[in-house]
């Protein structure tokens, strides 16, 4: 029988599932360009194991990934999940040219495959970190140890692990740690507590380092959001935050997500605290002191107000509404208001994402 937080953290850790669903479908769309074939690795990997994962079975596994994956996903969702990791992409791109040598730290970074194609494109300029709940690093190593072209891109030699069961899976060693790569096992609630050793020993604290929170920070207490953000404030000399979430902005709209989430057992604890673009800022600059905070939202990135403010090129913007037309313009416009870009930077700022089309 799960505890209540047992079962709310089965929850959050679903979410990666969920995002994974959306990825996968859009990529099967034709969104990404060039094709993630790591996704699929991912899926192998949640196919093999979620049934051994705490408060799954077989059953309730197989029903989870066929609710989640048997049928395509609205073009709403497609566009949005398109925009999010376009955008995402663009200011890491952005990040990694600045400096010479760099590292990237993915809070919750689950079953994503940012690192796989940073690594494969930037090699030893970039020291990648992910972290995560230590099932979901289970998950991404299992990923990892079955494919050739994973283990080439992390940096290790061809290996064998085996799981066949509920015991190999919780006996199963998390974590993975190569020159260029880390996968790291923790609760970032813990991180104060538990967090300096497993962390920092792997970083190397005169290097840059962009520490991404993707749909992360927001299911947890805005006392963990400022002990989280706070510590990689206080820890890193140079350290730029990238945040991107839903945000409230107190209205009806708002309100229905919350509500919906709440339906599901997930609680969005930031929004009523930072419901909008300027109680975010004020968050980042305020409260925990960094140097530059840059914003925007998902509607001005991809063209839905009358402020010129997209990061598209235009060819990409046809290239994208060919794929799947979306007649509902007010609706995905709505929608895509409610999510927020945020940047926030202390030590040497790299310019070139700075003069990106931020709203401020």
């Amino acid at each position: 029988m799960l505890s209540i937080r047992e079962k709310k953290d089965k929850l959050i850790r679903a979410t990666d599932l969920d995002a994974l669903s959306c990825r996968h479908c859009a990529n099967q769309k034709g969104y990404f360009v060039p094709t993630d074939t790591h996704i699929q690795d991912m899926l192998d990997s949640y196919e093999q194991n979620l049934p051994f994962c705490h408060g799954y079975t077989a059953l309730s596994a197989g029903r989870a990934l066929r609710s989640l994956f048997n049928d395509p996903k609205y073009p709403l969702i497609n566009r949005g999940t398109y925009f999010r990791t376009k955008l995402i992409n663009t200011v890491v791109e952005r990040f990694i040219s600045s400096y010479e040598k760099c590292q990237i730290v993915s809070l919750g970074g689950g079953s994503d495959t940012r690192a796989f194609r940073v690594l494969e494109e930037h090699g030893s300029r970039v020291k990648y970190m992910e972290i995560d709940f230590a099932e979901l690093v289970k998950i991404k190593k299992w990923a990892i140890m079955h494919s050739p072209v994973l283990l080439k891109i992390v940096g290790l030699e061809l290996q064998s692990l085996t799981v066949k069961d509920k015991q190999s899976f919780i006996d199963m060693e998390p974590e993975l740690h190569t020159p260029n790569y880390d996968l790291v096992a923790l609760d970032l609630r813990e991180i104060d507590d538990s967090g300096d050793e497993a962390i920092l020993a792997h970083l190397n604290d005169d290097l840059p380092t962009l520490v991404i929170s993707e749909c992360v920070l927001c299911y947890l207490t805005p006392e963990d959001n400022e002990k989280i953000v706070g510590f990689w404030r206080k820890k890193l000399t140079n350290v730029a935050i990238l945040m991107y979430e839903p945000m409230g902005l107190g209205d009806t709209f708002g309100l229905t997500m919350e509500q919906n989430l709440i339906n599901r057992g997930i609680d969005l604890y930031t929004f009523q605290k930072y419901p909008d673009l300027r109680s975010r800022e004020s968050f980042f600059k305020n409260v925990l002191n960094f140097q530059v905070v840059k914003a925007t939202d998902l509607a001005e990135i991809g063209g839905y107000t009358s402020n010129d403010l997209s990061w598209l090129l235009s060819d990409e913007v046809t290239r994208v509404n060919r794929i799947e037309m979306i007649d509902e313009v007010e609706e995905i416009s709505l929608l895509l208001r409610h999510y927020c870009l945020i940047y926030a930077q202390s030590g040497d700022i790299a310019a070139q994402i700075l003069s990106l089309k931020w709203l401020f």
